[in-house]
């Protein structure tokens, strides 16, 4: 989206919202004369459509949408995640979006503008429904299917009780199909505005959720998969995500990013996507874009700040399942059984892994201009020294205030390309071409040379589970290609906002419980600590009530028990293993869905609005 772009939406739009709003029963009705005002040419359609645009997640919220995931550890935990979410915390349920688009739905019947152009802004306006109700399905489960704007209080439909989950997805899928049949517009600047493709993009996730959702919930305590699923199996929308994803694939104008794999100082083809302040519209469908004027990101606000932000930051367990460059599983031991120092361990690694986090060779630039190795920062930033550089520009200038010109995805050809692979692993049906395609092409973006009978190679598929994979996820053993694409989805998606939805619909938010928060391995403490291998002190590890030589205060660790301290050690083989020890997480089986909020529950009668189990 352009800067005029965006300057039409904040000059433009409050006529559009006025009419979307303006039919609450207190009010008085809003004249013909203004409704064809906006609904009788091009112009004001696209003016109108604009405001669709505002339930996206701004430039300053993209860039950390995964505050919630397993392999996050972060400062503090909020009563969600801990277990003790209710029916009075719940409040996400607001219409208002949906209201506002089906004015327009309703509305835009003009026969004053040629009904392709009509057809084409209706098929934004019902991407953007199908969008809020996949939030409405994730989020609570079966929900009233509103398809029009209530004009009078005595409308039956007021008080209408959940539709099936069939209903509601095959309701989704007819409007995104609508969307992808409609939409004439193939590409914009810097993706800052839907395509025709987004349409089917969005719809192979939207598939692929409901098809592990019933797949991985069917027989779980709540039965709250196989209520109102009948039309569709889950290998019927496995199917439904893979033909979607294939459309793209074969007939869409994207690729993978190219360029080269690795540059070092954690720069290459893969971080470009998430620090360039133009998109790269070669992958990226749809993006949030920045704006120097009026719209610019808190990414290394949010990232790097010692005093902003939950320190998020990657754990250990999830850090293992980077492959090595050449494709072979990674051993966390030396050959004489102690852990490889932190700059050993990110050498000769996936490069993925080297442009996610701070790695023995990352580089910032300074104020002064220098370019210097940025090991991971504990004094208040890093809890387990996998400090995430994903989304941050490599320039220190930036890391005090909302200031990030960087863009952010929020849809990318390569999910598109793990939809796919995943509903084929999932349906028995993915081949060694289909494998080349998917898993081998990103492989090959992220410099991996080769790879083995477990973990597949460029061109060919798994032979039998890796047992690290497998391990992580048991319920997928019996399926070594799934394996493979679940471990290759998690590390291409990391921290974009995908893992919690993904733990949802594989029934594994045990995960988020489980993973022990564990950190770098640690030669010793009490002393000065070289994290990168360039032969300079970077922390000073301590356990003692005060640090033993403060010549090192500056960049002095305290790890002891003592002081209400959750960044601790443990004593390993030949060193120390960091991990952080915030208690509490909890991951109830009724949080698989949220509760409908107790003040809509008053607003129904018993049996009309069912609250959802557990709550």
């Amino acid at each position: 989206m352009t800067k005029a772009m965006k300057k039409n939406i904040f000059t433009l739009l409050a006529l559009g919202a006025l009419l979307a709003t303006a039919c609450d029963f207190d009010e008085e009705p809003q004249s013909s004369a203004s409704v064809d005002m906006v609904f009788s040419s091009e112009g004001g359609l696209k003016t109108y459509a604009y405001s669709f645009y505002n339930v996206l997640p701004t430039n300053n919220d993209a860039a950390h949408r995964s505050a919630t995931l397993d392999y996050g550890a972060k400062q503090s935990i909020s009563g969600m995640e801990v277990g003790a979410y209710t029916v009075n915390s719940s409040n996400s349920w607001s219409w208002t979006a949906l209201r506002n688009i089906n004015f327009f739905l309703e509305n835009n019947t003009n026969d004053k503008v040629p009904e392709a152009v009509r057809n084409n802004y209706n098929g934004i306006a019902r991407l953007f429904r199908a969008r809020f109700y996949f939030d409405k399905l994730v989020t609570y489960g079966p929900v009233p299917w509103i398809d029009k704007v209530f004009n009078s209080p005595e409308d039956e439909d007021l008080k209408k009780g959940q539709d099936s989950r069939d209903f509601i997805i095959e309701k989704i899928i007819e409007d995104l199909d609508y969307a992808y049949n409609n939409i004439t517009v193939v590409s914009t600047a810097n993706a800052a505005m839907v395509t025709k493709w987004v349409a089917p993009a969005f719809k192979s996730r939207v598939c692929l959720f409901e098809a592990a959702w019933r797949k991985y919930h069917a027989t779980d305590e709540l039965d709250i998969a196989r209520t109102g699923c009948t039309k569709y199996s889950a290998n019927d929308l496995y199917n439904l995500a893979a033909a979607a994803a294939k459309e793209v694939m074969d007939k869409g104008p994207f690729k993978l990013h190219g360029g080269a794999a690795y540059k070092g100082g954690g720069t290459g083809a893969y971080r470009d996507l998430f620090t360039s302040i133009d998109t790269q519209t070669d992958e990226v469908i749809f993006a949030i874009v920045a704006d120097a004027a009026i719209d610019l990101g808190e990414q290394n606000w949010w990232w790097n700040s010692s005093t902003y932000g939950p320190h998020l930051c990657m754990s250990r367990k999830f850090a293992k399942t980077y492959l090595n460059i050449d494709g072979t599983p990674y051993n966390e031991f030396n050959e004489d059984g102690t852990y490889k120092t932190f700059d050993v361990e990110t050498k000769n690694r996936d490069y993925r892994m080297n442009q996610t986090i701070r790695a023995y060779d990352y580089t910032r630039k300074l104020a002064t201009g220098a370019i210097v190795l940025t090991p991971a920062n504990f004094q208040g930033h890093s809890l387990t020294g996998y400090q995430v550089t994903k989304f941050v520009m490599d320039d220190v200038t930036y890391d005090d205030a909302a200031t990030n010109d960087n863009n952010t995805p929020l849809l990318r050809y390569a999910e598109v390309l793990l939809n796919y692979a995943e509903a084929k692993a999932e349906l028995g049906q993915l081949t060694d071409a289909d494998w080349a395609a998917t898993v081998g092409a990103l492989r090959s973006r992220a410099g991996i040379t080769g790879g083995t009978d477990e973990t597949g190679t460029l061109t060919t598929l798994p032979k039998k589970a890796e047992p690290y994979i497998a391990s992580y996820y048991p319920k997928m053993a019996s399926n070594p290609a799934l394996l493979e694409v679940m471990r290759e989805r998690e590390i291409e998606l990391a921290f974009e906002g995908f893992r919690l939805n993904d733990l949802k619909r594989w029934g594994i938010c045990d995960l988020w419980v489980s993973d022990p928060w564990e950190g770098i391995f640690i030669p010793a403490i009490n002393s000065p600590v070289d994290l990168n291998g360039d032969g300079v002190a970077d922390a000073y590890f301590y356990d003692t009530d005060s640090i033993g030589d403060t010549s090192y205060a500056s960049i002095g660790v305290y790890v002891g028990k003592n002081k209400s301290n959750y960044l601790n050690v443990k004593p390993v083989e030949g060193g120390y293993m960091i991990y952080f020890s915030i208690p509490g997480r909890d991951w109830p089986q009724r949080q698989y869905l949220y509760p409908i909020p107790s003040n809509v529950l008053t607003l129904f009668d018993d049996d009309q609005l069912t609250q959802n189990p557990g709550w």
